[in-house]
């Protein structure tokens, strides 16, 4: 066994075993076990290096278990490198932002967050890195089910409302992603030709994906959880797990990740596959517009950035869905796609874990720190010029260049995305300067402890410092430079002409008229954001309010089925009564009869004819 392929096992391994101790250190006396579980929570963020060591160090990397299940495979091939590395630096963040505590609050400390996010760590790369449908299942399921420990972890009645919706989404997810690999593999194991249901496979791997990746109408869990759940547990859900959606339609819709293979083997339909990508595409459109619409009415920061992220998951799919039209260039939307997520990610990640840091660092001798951090980071998502998202969105525009959408070409529909980024951010960046004002008091009361009150938000902090120069850094060196072939193979680099620059540009400028012209005409939102349709959740509020509805009429039902059940139990009661009391009459005045010697008499000479008749019958006979 390799190198690589120990690191391989131990990136799935090392979390595994930190959860496995904060978990057993409940069977030790109280103090110790709080000890055990904060040292565990502090150390927690070692837990990601072998799989940091592992992206970093090796192209490739394959480890085989036959005895595992019925034969477990994992394999790191060029998109499972890069998003697993995404997932390395916003878990590793998340982990170190909410262990760092003053050691007068460790005794507080349980180690729950820290746990669920090792778990969703695990699941989460095990589904970049699964080799065959089973393990990618297994490891999609145990980061779905975990990350309701991070929705729900504050406990308020927000948090497990938005705990139920998302169970009640993942259900939907995994129930549509097993009837897919069932009626897959059982195809793909008969070896007959056009033998699987393309059409009801393409559509159940679309759904079950679709709700991990915010695909509209499949997207209602997001604005619901991030607002519940903490920021770094946001930055993970947004930054690393929607993109197992992505990986999943990658891995197992053939075209859509340049893999044909079944196609031409005659387990796949072309044609009903394309139609479907021509599905997924109108929808990415509309999440990718609509979202924009509903976001900016939200009074909730976190919000607004779950809606950028449906939005640019929305950007995203509209390349799978490219890939499955036009499976010649399955290859180069794929490889624009995985490169466009690790921008996103990082730069999504840098904005949630920078709310809590806003709120304690945006004064004082750090304000202008965080001021160009969080200014990065948002106009990496707008795709400004010399940015990664700017880089991102030139190869996905280069990708699409022969579609076109009700004759317009897709590539000059895709930028007009980063114009409703630009009026997300600005209402995010109003929101949080409103929050900023209101909590300078008590900053300042922070930094007026020493350097101890200062450190007491350092985690956060130093994490939030290192996401935003991973955001700069890491999609530079996997997408333009001399590493781009063995990091997304198929993305060329982009030379910053003036062209180039006008391209990246002139979408954030009608972005920042629109908004002016917002501010002008004096554009209100908070009478619009009490629609119920504009609440989070958007479609949901709507589902909810028909759902309590139709519970409302089906109890009225019910009832009424129950009160006619009741009527008609009630008059069969009587009506047995009475045939019981007439038949226990009759009985009683039928052996008075036979007590007296005329009755009995009576019946002697009954049995006695019949007796006679039937033997002359049977002499006759």
């Amino acid at each position: 066994m390799g190198t690589e392929a120990i690191l391989l096992g131990l990136s799935l391994l090392m979390p595994l075993v930190a959860v496995a101790v904060i978990a057993l250190a409940g069977t030790v006396n109280k103090v110790r076990a709080h000890r055990i579980r904060r040292m565990t929570a502090m150390a927690s963020p070692l837990a990601v290096l072998p799989a940091a060591l592992l992206t970093v160090i090796f192209d490739e990397a394959q480890l085989d278990l036959p005895w595992l299940l019925f034969g477990t495979g994992l394999m790191m091939d060029a998109p499972a490198r890069a998003l697993t590395l995404i997932a390395v630096l916003l878990y590793g963040a998340a982990l170190t932002a909410i262990s760092w505590v003053k050691a007068r609050d460790a005794e507080r400390g349980s180690g729950a967050l820290s746990a669920f996010l090792l778990v969703c760590f695990t699941g989460n790369i095990g589904t970049y890195l699964a080799a065959d449908a089973l393990s990618f299942y297994l490891a999609f399921t145990v980061m779905s089910f975990s990350a309701a420990g991070l929705v729900i972890h504050y406990r308020t009645e927000a948090a497990r409302r938005a705990t139920r919706i998302y169970l009640i989404m993942s259900v939907i997810s995994e129930t549509a992603i097993l009837a897919g690999f069932i009626l897959l593999v059982t195809a793909e194991a008969g070896g007959v030709t056009g033998s699987a249901p393309t059409g009801l496979v393409t559509a159940l791997l679309l759904i079950g994906f679709g709700v991990k990746a915010g695909t509209v109408p499949l997207h209602v869990w997001l604005p619901v959880a991030h607002p519940a759940a903490p920021p770094a547990a946001s930055a993970v859900l947004s930054g690393a797990m929607v993109k197992a959606g992505l990986i999943g339609w990658l891995r197992f819709l053939p075209e859509a990740g340049g893999n044909t293979g079944a196609s031409e083997a005659g387990l796949w339909d072309a044609e009903v596959v394309a139609t479907a990508g021509g599905v997924l595409l109108a929808l990415a459109l509309l999440g990718a517009f609509a979202a924009v619409v509903l976001g900016v009415v939200q009074q909730d920061p976190k919000v607004v950035l779950a809606y950028s992220t449906i939005s640019q998951m929305g950007f995203i799919s509209a390349l799978v869905a490219v890939g499955m039209m036009v499976p010649a260039l399955a290859g180069l939307t794929a490889a624009a796609a995985v490169l466009y997520a690790v921008h996103h990610g990082l730069a999504k990640g840098a904005l949630f874990l920078g709310v809590p840091v806003v709120k304690h660092y945006g004064t004082g001798f750090t304000g202008w720190l965080v001021l160009i951090g969080m200014a990065g980071a948002a106009l990496a998502v707008a795709g400004a010029p010399l940015t990664s998202g700017a880089y991102g969105k030139y190869v996905s525009k280069t990708a699409v260049e022969e579609i076109t959408v009700l004759g317009i070409g897709l590539d000059q529909i895709l930028p007009l995305v980063a114009t409703g980024s630009t009026l997300l951010l600005l209402r995010f960046g109003f929101l949080i300067w409103q929050q900023n004002r209101e909590t300078e008091a008590s900053a300042r009361a922070g930094a007026q402890e020493g350097v101890a009150g200062w450190l007491t938000h350092a985690g956060p902090l130093f994490s939030w410092l290192g996401v935003c120069l991973a955001g700069i850094l890491v999609p530079w060196l996997i997408g333009q430079y001399w590493l781009a072939q063995q990091w997304v193979p198929e993305t060329g680099e982009i030379s910053w002409s003036p062209s180039a620059l006008w391209d990246a540009l002139w979408p954030i400028l009608l972005g920042l008229l629109v908004g002016l012209a917002a501010v002008v005409l004096r554009w209100r939102t908070e009478p619009w954001a009490q629609r119920s349709l504009l609440q989070p959740g958007d479609l949901l509020v709507a589902e909810e309010s028909l759902a309590a509805r139709s519970w409302r009429g089906t109890s009225w039902g019910l009832d009424a089925v129950h009160a006619s059940s009741a009527r008609l139990q009630s008059a069969s009661a009587r009506r047995a009564s009475q045939l019981t009391d007439a038949g226990q009459q009759g009985t009683i005045r039928t052996e008075s009869v036979l007590k007296s010697w005329e009755g009995s008499g009576l019946v002697v000479l009954v049995l006695v004819a019949i007796a006679v008749v039937v033997t002359i019958w049977g002499g006759v006979w």
